[in-house]
């Protein structure tokens, strides 16, 4: 094989390195590795080739996590940590004040907690006590839900999600960012955001109040029932529909409008979280049903574990990557404008 070979075999093995290095060092790199190649010899060396995808994947790690320390990234954890806490605390809030719910201990510490970290970090802009009681709130949910699984297992898989959106939060208010920063890049958003959940959150606990008392009073009648809604009249639940769409809009617009760069993150970031409901809600049903037909528990299997777990982790680093990848193609496009109007206008 001759040299050109060996060099483009060179070549595809420095593709596991990042473009922004590539760019960089890249002819320097397979000069050297040419250079220093045997006479006659028509591949890399296996221990050349692991040390350059081991490298190139360590110089990408790098990268990544350089990125993900970039200004967007870091405005885009300070939005998710509050608007997460924000949902959260709607959630606990109104488990709280639902009619014929056990007020355990935990409901109350974790809507408290919320609440704290809600105004710690928007009136005192002070994220690392908010990310201290956030993370102590999230693995005192984690052990909770752990205890819960051995003799609820349904319940408790259906939970999964609020903690994962706890974990998540805790995660975003870790990351280091100016004081109320997230009021800052929200602004008016933020109002919007609130009143979305507040329209959703009360619909629900006004819905739960009516669903009571027909229990008491409209015993053997038929109900309409939607995901939990439930009223004896069709347009009665058609308007609570009505409603929590207009508030799930608010909540979308509050997301959609903001800068691109965030909004993007802020996605990806939310993204795990409607990964796991979702797969939890079209992927378990049967499982869930043979829980109740059953009488006893019946635990997922590991298999099941794994890909609650690793879906939405890979639906994280998908999202990551591309868009790593737009802004990536979107500077070089720029770059090449540039310099195709300095070619036309050199002056």
């Amino acid at each position: 094989m001759n040299e050109p070979d060996l060099e483009s075999r060179y070549r595809r093995l420095l593709s596991w390195y990042p473009w922004s290095h590539r760019r960089v060092y890249e002819e320097e790199m397979l000069a050297v590795l040419v250079s220093g190649a045997r006479p006659g010899q028509r591949r890399p060396t296996i221990g050349e080739t692991a040390n350059l995808i081991v490298s190139g994947l360590e110089t990408r790690a790098q990268a990544a996590i350089t990125g993900f320390a970039g200004p967007a990234w870091i405005d885009a954890a300070a939005v998710m940590g509050l608007l997460a806490a924000l949902v959260l605390l709607s959630q606990d809030a109104v488990r709280l004040l639902e009619p014929g719910v056990v007020k355990d201990l935990p409901i109350y510490l974790r809507t408290a907690g919320w609440a704290m970290v809600v105004l710690v970090v928007t009136l005192l802009g002070m994220r690392r006590p908010a990310a201290v009681l956030a993370w102590a709130i999230a693995l005192g949910e984690s052990v909770l839900l752990t205890v819960r699984y051995e003799n609820d297992p349904v319940s408790t898989v259906h939970l999964l999600w609020p903690l994962v959106l706890a974990l998540t939060a805790a995660a975003a208010l870790t990351v280091p960012a100016a004081p109320w920063r997230a009021v800052s890049v929200l602004r008016a958003r933020l109002l919007v955001f609130v009143a979305g959940i507040g329209l959703i959150q009360t619909i629900v606990l006004v819905n739960a109040y009516q669903r009571q008392a027909l229990w008491r009073d409209l015993d053997g009648y038929s109900t309409y029932v939607f995901y939990g809604l439930e009223s004896p009249s069709d347009s009665v639940l058609n308007l609570w529909l009505a409603t929590i769409a207009v508030g799930a809009l608010l909540v979308v617009l509050a997301v959609l409008t903001l800068p691109t760069p965030v909004r993007l993150r802020v996605v990806v970031l939310l993204a795990p979280v409607v990964t796991l409901a979702a797969m939890v809600e079209l992927t378990l049903g049967g499982w869930s049903y043979s829980n109740s037909a059953m009488g006893h528990p019946i635990y997922l299997v590991p298999v099941q574990w794994t890909l609650l777990a690793g879906v939405p982790l890979a639906v994280l680093a998908i999202g990551a990557l591309l868009v790593q990848r737009r802004e990536t193609t979107a500077r070089l496009t720029a770059l090449g404008r540039a310099v195709d109007r300095e070619r036309i206008d050199p002056a």
